[in-house]
């Protein structure tokens, strides 16, 4: 019985650190993807986010795939330098 209760503890461990870990990296792969937005042509396309489905933090939340309601002005998402006026809805503007 006690070996059971140490071998549940060491599981839930690793999968608590498992998660920490992944959470760390996904943090430091969206703080890169913003830096190379300038670099790589992108651009912030506010307005056409669909529920769920925002890339980065706004002001309304602070993660990706945060944005509660599809449309949301303050929700964005990357797409190629010049796209965002061509598509309804879009802005290059936080609304």
């Amino acid at each position: 019985m006690k070996n059971r209760t140490i071998c549940k503890s060491a599981v839930a461990g690793v999968l608590a650190l498992g998660l920490m870990t992944g959470g760390a990296s996904a943090f430091a792969n969206e703080k890169e993807k913003m830096e190379m937005m300038d670099q790589s042509g992108m651009e912030k396309c506010y307005g056409i986010a669909k529920a769920g489905m925002n890339d980065c933090k706004s002001g309304l939340h602070g993660c990706k795939g945060l944005a509660k309601g599809n449309g949301e002005k303050g929700s964005f998402l990357l797409v190629p330098q010049g796209t965002c006026n061509k598509i309804v809805g879009g802005s290059t503007e936080k609304g």
